[in-house]
């Protein structure tokens, strides 16, 4: 008794598995038709319980497209981008646009709106037969050669600070790569500003020239060698020099290595003394003061053939030399720059005694230490021997020699 109800319910659940197993064959069935015929717009019929919205839709649809004409054999076959979908029950038909653009040529530049961007390009369309012209490029120099290359050009102006021109003494190397040789290379610039060269018929002008000049013109004058390579450097500076006086242990003529050298290097190699403190730079007719303390003033340019006077303060401005021995008026004489051995013993009222008469000479070395030197006063007046230079701070004792 218990089973009755089962079986009720198993019975009354038979019909609905029949009609759904019949609706699965239905559907392979038209889907096998469909593949086989190989139709592209057949379409698949699909019952879906879609909302009533899609249901009116899909009438109306369907009312438009039957009261459209069928296509005849004389259209055109249409595209597949213009068939109708479907989706479900509801149809969606895709619509050609019915807004003709006119081509892209024949749109005028007038016609298109000034306010806005413009999505279309327009194309100029030439009236009448023009040439094309087209926008010239800079022309470029002709590439020069690796020989040149190495060379500095003329026009390009280079700094004092990093050139040299040769001048009256200076001694030249002068080498030639392709050749090679065991004879001398150096060569003296002579005073007349001329270079006398063995593989030139006649001496050459090089005062006010580089070494890269000289080399470019003796590859030019010799014509014993065939594409003579020539390479020059100076081996020994000494026609650029500027001379330094003053509170300095090491005073004297200082020698130039470029056309123009900061004032701190000069006063580097004369070691001022302590007590300095101002620097005049003397060029010609003109002075230019410098504080040792101003770094920015020390950074002027010093020329061949300046002079350099190193001071102290306005208190100790003056300088001295000490005289002893036989003369006339002996003690603390005041200095100034050039004064010689005879005019300070003139300014200490000359010799008290007649007779052979030598003076030595002490100065402080670069070590603190004296150094002493003799001089004969005969030798010096009859032009025998030179008139040394002082400088301050000097010891002179004049004495008779026995």
């Amino acid at each position: 008794m218990k089973r009755i109800p089962f079986i009720i319910v198993l019975l009354l659940m038979v019909p609905h598995l029949v009609a759904a197993q019949g609706q699965i064959r239905e559907r392979r069935s038209a889907d096998r038709e469909s593949s086989s015929t190989g139709d592209p717009t057949s379409i698949r019929n699909r019952t879906v319980n879609a909302p009533r919205s899609n249901h009116v839709e899909g009438d109306r649809t369907s009312a438009e497209s039957d009261s459209k004409p069928g296509p005849t054999s004389d259209s055109p076959p249409q595209s597949s981008n213009q068939e109708r979908p479907r989706w479900g029950n509801a149809s969606v038909e895709i619509r050609p646009s019915t807004i003709e653009r006119p081509p892209a040529s024949q749109v005028s530049a007038d016609s298109m709106p000034t306010n806005g961007v413009q999505d279309i390009t327009v194309a100029k369309r030439l009236i009448q037969k023009t040439a094309m012209v087209a926008e010239s490029q800079p022309s470029l120099p002709p590439p020069r050669s690796n020989a040149d290359a190495r060379l500095p050009s003329s026009s390009r102006a280079l700094p004092p600070t990093s050139l040299y021109r040769v001048g009256i003494g200076d001694v030249l190397d002068i080498r030639l790569s392709n050749q090679p040789t065991r004879e001398s290379t150096l060569f003296t610039v002579l005073k007349n500003g001329g270079l006398e060269y063995p593989l030139l018929n006649a001496p050459i002008t090089v005062t006010g020239l580089t070494t890269d000049e000289i080399a470019r013109r003796l590859s030019g004058e010799i014509k014993v060698i065939q594409s003579a390579r020539v390479s020059v450097s100076v081996r020994d500076f000494a026609s650029h020099a500027v001379v330094i006086t003053g509170l300095v242990d090491n005073p004297g003529r200082k020698l130039l290595r470029r056309e123009a050298v900061p004032l701190y290097a000069v006063l580097a190699e004369a070691l001022p003394r302590p007590e300095a403190v101002i620097a005049t730079v003397v060029h010609g007719d003109k002075e230019q003061k410098v504080s040792l303390s101003n770094s920015q003033g020390l950074s002027m340019l010093v020329l061949p053939g300046d002079t350099v006077r190193v001071s102290g303060s306005a208190v100790i401005a003056k300088h001295f030399i000490y005289l002893g021995g036989d003369v006339t008026s002996p003690g603390e004489k005041e200095f100034r720059d050039g004064m010689t051995l005879t005019q300070a013993v003139m300014s200490a009222g000359g010799i008290s005694r007649s007779g052979k008469t030598s003076v030595r000479v002490s100065r402080r070395n670069l070590e603190g230490f004296l150094t002493a030197s003799e001089y004969s006063l005969r030798s010096i007046e009859e032009g025998k021997s030179q008139d040394p230079l002082l400088q301050a701070g000097d010891r002179i004792d004049v004495f008779q020699r026995m």
